[in-house]
C-alpha cells in the first residue's frame, strides 16, 4: 500500500493552488465553505460513487464547485494540486491509493484546522470515552468562565466550531491519522482494536490513533485504566513527557469511607454517586476531563462539583430510557464494539442485567467481553442479528471451558423480539442494557438509527 505525500499546511498555503475536496460529506461541505470564503483558491471535487455529492453539497456548491466521479482513471487528478482528504476515505480504497501513488500533495481538513488552532486545542482521542470527555472538558473550562467552544467528531466539523479563545475536539482515529501538527493538549481516553476495516490492522489502528501524539504537544493526557494504550504510549512514545491518570496522580477515582469518590491530590471533592455519569469508566473519564480543564485554567472545587453535577450525559452511551415498570433501560448504542459492550456490562456488576448483543460482525478481538462475561455473567443475554446466533454459542462454549454456568441465551429475529423477551424476563430494579458490540451495518443507517428502534421498541411493548 502506498504512502501518501503530506505536507504541513495551511490554509493560506493553497492561495494560487487547485485543490480538490476529496468526499463531499459533512467534512467536505465544511471544508469547501471555509476555503470557498478565503477566496483565492480554485477548487474541485472528487468522490468514488455514482450516488452523487449529496443533498448538502449540492445546495451550496452545486453550481460552482465542479464534482468528478472517480472511476479508476487517475485522469480526475490532472491539475489538481492538493487533496484535502474527508476522513471516511480510507486508505486501502482505489481513490486514496492513486492519489497516494500521484504526485499530488495531501492533506485533511482536520490538518489544516489545527495548523491554524491547534495552539488553543484541546484534543481529545480514544477507542471509548473521548465523546464524554470532550463533552465534559468543555463543559468544566465554560463553568470557569473561559471562551470555549467543542465540536469535531462529535458531528460538529471542525471548521463548523466557533473559534473561541479554547477549542476542545473530539478527533476519531481516522482524522488523527493524518496530522501533522499536534494540539496544545492532546489527550488519550483509552485504546482497543476498533476501525479494522478502515486501519487495515490493530497496530496500525494504535499508530493511526497515537498520532495526535507525534508533534510535540505542550500536554499530554493518557487513561491510565487502558493498559494496551500505556503499552503503545510507551512503545511508540517512550520519552514524551505525558500524565497518566491513575492511582495516584492529581485527579483520581478512590474509594473514601466506603464510597467511590473523585479525588484531588488523595482528597475526596465529589461522590461519584452524586454523578449523572454511571459506571467506573466514566467517573474516570471525569478525572481525564478535570486534568484536562487544569491546563486551560486554574480549577476550582466548588465550581468544578458544580460543572460536573450539571452535565447531561450524551445520547447512546449508557443513556438512561424512562420506563414506568421500574425496570432500568440503558441505551447504549455507540458500544460498537465488544470492549465497549465489556465496560458497559462491567459498569453494572451490581444490578441484574439483560444485555442485548450482536451486530455486524467485523472479526473483531473478542477477549474483554469474553473476560467481563465468564467473570461476571449477566441474568441474561439476548442475541440480535446478524451475529446474534454465532455470538450466542460462542458464549456458552466461552462458559463451559471456565467451569460456569452460562446464562440463559435467547436468540431473536430483531429489536421488537428482543424487548419483549426482555420484559418477560425483567422485574423492578432490573436493568436491560442495549450495548451491542458490534456496528448496525446492514439493518440499520448507523448506532443513532438503532437506538431509536431501541426507544420505540421499549414503548411498543408496555403492557
Amino acid at each position: 500500500m502506498h504512502s501518501p505525500k503530506r505536507k504541513h499546511l495551511t490554509p493560506t498555503d493553497l492561495a494560487g493552488l487547485t485543490v480538490a475536496i476529496v468526499g463531499t460529506g459533512r467534512e467536505g461541505v465544511s471544508v469547501a465553505r471555509m476555503l470557498s470564503a478565503q477566496g483565492n483558491v480554485t477548487l474541485t471535487a472528487i468522490i468514488d460513487a455514482e450516488g452523487g455529492p449529496g443533498e448538502a453539497w449540492d445546495s451550496e456548491f452545486g453550481q460552482t464547485i465542479p464534482v468528478h466521479v472517480f472511476d479508476g482513471d487517475s485522469d480526475v487528478l490532472d491539475g489538481v494540486d492538493v487533496a484535502v482528504m474527508s476522513p471516511g476515505i480510507a486508505p486501502h480504497r482505489p481513490l486514496f491509493q492513486v492519489l497516494a501513488r500521484s504526485e499530488t500533495i495531501m492533506t485533511s481538513g482536520t490538518d489544516l484546522f489545527m495548523a491554524v488552532y491547534g495552539d488553543r486545542m484541546v484534543g481529545i482521542t480514544g477507542s471509548k470515552g473521548k465523546s464524554t470527555t470532550s463533552a465534559l472538558t468543555a463543559h468544566i473550562i465554560d463553568a470557569h468562565g473561559v471562551d470555549v467552544s467543542w465540536g469535531g467528531n462529535v458531528g460538529i466539523p471542525l471548521w463548523d466550531i466557533r473559534p473561541a479563545d479554547i477549542i476542545v475536539a473530539e478527533l476519531s482515529s481516522y482524522q488523527c491519522s493524518s496530522l501533522t501538527s499536534s494540539p496544545r493538549v492532546a489527550v488519550v481516553t483509552s485504546l482497543f482494536e476498533e476501525h479494522l476495516d478502515w486501519h487495515g490492522s490493530a497496530e496500525q489502528y494504535f499508530s493511526d490513533k497515537l498520532n495526535l501524539l507525534a508533534h510535540t504537544p505542550q500536554s499530554v493526557i493518557v487513561g491510565g485504566q487502558s493498559q494496551i494504550l500505556t503499552q503503545q504510549v510507551e512503545l511508540l512514545y517512550s520519552g514524551l513527557p505525558r500524565t497518566t491518570i491513575g492511582q495516584g496522580s492529581t485527579w483520581s477515582v478512590a474509594e473514601v469511607d466506603g464510597a467511590w469518590h473523585i479525588t484531588r491530590s488523595g482528597d475526596a471533592v465529589v461522590a461519584c454517586r452524586d454523578l449523572p455519569l454511571l459506571g467506573h469508566h466514566n467517573w474516570w473519564n471525569v478525572a481525564i476531563a478535570l486534568e484536562a480543564a487544569s491546563t486551560v485554567t486554574n480549577i476550582h472545587n466548588t465550581t468544578a462539583i458544580n460543572a460536573l453535577k450539571s452535565f447531561r450525559p450524551l445520547p447512546h452511551r449508557l443513556e438512561p430510557v424512562d420506563d414506568p415498570s421500574g425496570v432500568l433501560f440503558i441505551n447504549d448504542s455507540l458500544a460498537t464494539n465488544p470492549s465497549a459492550a465489556a465496560v458497559a456490562l462491567g459498569s453494572l456488576r451490581d444490578r441484574r442485567v439483560i444485555v442485548l448483543l450482536g451486530g455486524a460482525d467485523r472479526g473483531v478481538d473478542r477477549t474483554p467481553l469474553r473476560q467481563e462475561l465468564v467473570a461476571h455473567p449477566p441474568a441474561v443475554i439476548i442475541g440480535l442479528p446478524a451475529s446474534g446466533e454465532e455470538l450466542l454459542r460462542d458464549i456458552e462454549q466461552w462458559c463451559v471451558e471456565a467451569g460456569v454456568t452460562p446464562p440463559e441465551c435467547v436468540l431473536v429475529a430483531g429489536m421488537d423480539d428482543a424487548l419483549r423477551e426482555a420484559r418477560k424476563r425483567a422485574t423492578p430494579g432490573d436493568v436491560v442494557l442495549m450495548s451491542p458490540g458490534a456496528p448496525s451495518f446492514g439493518q440499520y443507517r448507523d448506532y443513532e438509527h438503532r437506538a431509536e428502534h431501541f426507544k420505540q421498541a421499549i414503548a411498543d411493548t408496555r403492557s
